[in-house]
């Protein structure tokens, strides 16, 4: 009993002087007389209070001042209203006055399963003595200072508003915005090219979607047909400014879950949509209250973490009359609260990513991860409406993987200017190994092999080399370990090589060599540093323990990479006046399939570009990383605007590699 516990400071009660001395005479009278229930008001206080603890509301009748017929009730009530599981009342100082008066401050905490924190209020407990006794004067604000005659205790439920994704900088990526849409009426249209080609020139890759609408069949008059959402009201303004010319033309606004902007972040985020029946019958199976039209996620973190941005239903504890909404809300929380989402991602890098990929038509997909610690920063699959490629996708890295032989041989004793062969096809542990495009560079250094990307030189060195040294360095490089993703994941696989012929091919990303995007992205940032960082995308999860690489290295690696830009394969993603450092890969597939790479590294940045069935790695993937560098250097002003990109053409001859 809570009440006890302050019978001691009672002693030195406050007291309210009305009348000076008297008052303080009176109060010693009432702390010296021998205690009974009715005698002392601490003691009346004491036993109204326990009796209210243990549910004795009958003894607690005897204690009031002329109770109401409802009295148990009341009491009663508040305990089934509030499904309360304990209830705890404690005395603060008892407060004296004049005239046979006391105010006692009550805190009363009412415990319930589905909170962790108890529903608390505050009353004041007034007593009267009457011939010598003291009792409790009823009054419902005894029970609760808002009750009103009509009123009862109850709780409430009802759906949560689902929490935001935010970006590292706490803009959301996913939340509940106000978007305005535009489209067309069937029957109002006029001119279907003129249409098309405002929604493309306003909003830039809206009118394919626009010629799609208005070409496909059983279009019905009076029917809003959308084509195109636009979330900034400045931008939304402007577009209606100019669309509304346009005969046919509607918008519309409403209030749903959005991206930041259309398809941002779209793999890793993920979105909303109607449920279908398949996932109705499993979510109405799990217990959850979904009906057909409710949207659910469908994949990204929105799926993943669904639990965490929904949470329970929200509780309410408070009063109001019968059967009807609540006029005071007491309190209110969730059994398993939700919270917002905390992800790595940089918006500015984001965008950057996101026009990079403009106007890709490949399976492609892109990934940016942060040197210092292996926080994705960035990451972008192609097309949207397919998996997400570049965290779960499995690929031969083809000769981006040069970066780990390199360090092998390095780690070795290996230096940039050791002499070496290059010639144009070699055979290894019966192997045969050709360079693409029969490049021959004959006696070079391990730098030049590295930056026009020389085969048959990795090949032959990693074989001598041997597959326990080349795991070793793998290892270094995290081939054994996870990203720490929510997400279906991949990162990437070395096994070890069965012979000089696969240890060979392995040199070159080939043999059985995998790995994702992502992982690709975080052996570039591995460079910058010296250390392997684990990637990482939830913002409370990392970052991890680093992985050092081989003592030394990575100074050379730097160089070597530099040199591939400067000078060799990579020619394509250099850019005047900028440190941009990478390597190529064209990575052979089954089915004769040629995938283009480019790994790379620029302002502390790792990152990785793949384009599936792309060919060549220095024409295809190489340019993209360009256009990446170039809209991330002029955002945060390292470029003018008007900078130009220099080989961004990908018609370009550029040296092919494996």
């Amino acid at each position: 009993m809570r009440v006890s516990h302050v019978l001691a400071a009672l002693a030195g009660v406050a007291v309210v002087a009305i009348g000076g001395a008297a008052a303080w005479t009176w109060l010693d009278t009432v702390l010296t007389r021998t205690p009974d229930v009715t005698s002392d008001p601490r003691v009346t206080v004491t036993t109204y209070l326990e009796a209210w603890e243990a549910g004795d509301h009958a003894q607690m009748r005897e204690l009031v001042r002329d109770p109401t017929d409802d009295f148990e009730r009341r009491f009663a009530q508040l305990a089934q209203g509030l499904d309360a599981r304990e209830v705890t009342a404690t005395a603060r100082e008892i407060v004296a006055e004049v005239d046979g008066r006391v105010r006692v401050p009550v805190q009363v905490d009412v415990a319930v399963d589905a909170l962790a924190d108890p529903v608390s209020w505050q009353v004041e407990l007034r007593l009267v003595r009457e011939r010598g006794e003291w009792g409790v004067v009823w009054e419902l604000a005894a029970v609760h200072p808002d009750l009103r005659p009509t009123w009862e205790f109850s709780r409430t439920a009802e759906p949560t508003e689902r929490e935001a994704i935010l970006a590292a900088d706490g803009t959301a990526l996913a939340d509940r915005r106000t978007i305005t849409r535009f489209g067309f009426e069937p029957s109002g249209v006029d001119d279907a090219e003129s249409l098309v080609a405002a929604f493309d020139r306003l909003v830039p890759g809206s009118g394919p979607r626009a010629a799609r609408e208005l070409a496909r069949g059983g279009l019905v008059d009076g029917w809003f047909y959308p084509v195109v959402d636009v979330i900034d009201e400045v931008d939304a303004q402007r577009v209606w400014d100019r669309l509304r010319r346009e005969p046919g033309v509607i918008r519309r606004t409403e209030t749903r879950r959005t991206l930041l902007t259309d398809g941002f972040a779209q793999h890793v985020v993920g979105v909303l949509a109607e449920a279908t029946a398949e996932q109705l019958e499993q979510r109405q199976a799990r217990g959850e209250d979904v009906v057909e039209g409710d949207e659910v996620p469908q994949y990204g973190l929105e799926l993943a973490l669904d639990d965490q941005l929904e949470g329970s239903e929200l509780l309410r504890y408070g009063l109001g009359p019968p059967d009807a909404d609540l006029q005071v809300v007491i309190a209110e929380g969730q059994t398993d609260p939700s919270r917002p989402v905390g992800t790595t991602i940089d918006t500015t890098v984001q965008r950057a990513v996101e026009a990079a990929l403009d106007g890709i038509d490949r399976p492609a997909g892109m990934v940016v991860v942060d040197a210092a610690d292996g926080a994705i920063r960035a990451s972008a699959s192609r097309p949207l409406h397919a998996y997400n490629r570049v965290f779960a996708g499995r690929y031969p890295p083809g000769s981006t993987f040069k970066i780990v032989t390199a360090e092998a041989l390095l780690a070795a004793g290996a230096l940039a200017d050791d002499e070496v062969g290059c010639p144009a096809e070699t055979i290894v542990g019966g192997l045969r190994i050709p360079n693409a495009e029969g490049v021959a560079l004959g006696a070079t250094t391990l730098r030049d092999a590295f930056a026009f990307s020389c085969n048959t030189t990795f090949g032959a060195l990693a074989a001598d080399l041997g597959a326990d040294a080349m795991a070793a360095a793998a290892e270094r490089f995290g081939f054994s370990t996870t990203p720490n993703v929510p997400l279906d994941v991949f990162g990437g696989a070395f096994p070890m090589p069965r012979d000089a012929a696969e240890t060979a091919a392995a040199a070159f990303g080939q043999a059985r060599v995998e790995a994702s995007v992502l992982h690709m992205a975080s052996v570039a940032a591995a460079t910058i540093d010296g250390t392997w960082d684990r990637p990482y995308l939830i913002a409370d999860d990392g970052p991890g323990q680093p992985s050092p690489l081989a003592s030394g290295v990575a100074d050379q690696l730097r160089a070597f990479l530099r040199a591939a830009v400067a000078d060799g394969s990579g020619r394509a993603a250099a850019i005047d006046g900028l440190d941009v450092a990478g390597k190529t890969g064209t990575a052979q597939a089954t089915g004769g399939v040629e995938h283009a790479w480019f790994v790379g590294t620029f302002d502390n940045l790792g990152f990785a570009v793949l384009v599936e069935d792309g060919g060549s790695g220095g024409a295809v993937a190489a340019p993209i990383a360009a256009r990446f560098i170039t809209a991330y250097a002029q955002a945060t002003g390292q470029l003018e605007a008007t900078t130009s990109v220099d080989g961004d053409d990908p018609g370009d001859p550029q040296e092919d590699d494996r």
